[in-house]
């Protein structure tokens, strides 16, 4: 897991350095939604918008559908924090996010991915 995460770590930093100059907006947990209860949420919410953030050619087309391949693992969706469902509700984990630019939704990607890698 740890591996898988450290390669989607350098993919997404590579992402982040040829983004376009596209204020393009997509909703993002912030950092205040990562409770441990609601990591699977939030992760399964960056996954699933990865190909939303603006990218300048077809290589980094590739390394957006890597890091939604790799995230979508067992191994890693096995490995994060799980919690009862009673403590999942009790977290109250957003099913919707706020729409931010599409630097700080990599950012937040980031945030979550170093969550979990120090977990």
């Amino acid at each position: 897991m740890i591996l898988t995460l450290g390669k989607v770590m350098n993919e997404l930093e590579k992402i982040k350095k040829g983004m376009g100059k596209s204020t393009t907006l997509i909703n993002s947990p912030t950092t205040n939604d990562l409770k441990d209860c609601c990591i699977a949420s939030a992760l399964e919410s960056f996954r699933h918008s990865m190909t939303r953030v603006p990218v300048t050619n077809a290589k980094l087309v590739k390394i957006q559908q890597k890091i939604t391949r790799e995230l979508g693992k067992k191994i890693i969706l096995n490995g994060l924090p799980s919690c009862k469902p009673e403590e999942t509700k009790k977290a109250q984990c957003e099913s919707s996010y706020s729409e931010v630019d599409s630097q700080t939704f990599v950012q937040n990607f980031r945030t979550l991915l170093q969550k979990i890698y120090a977990s």
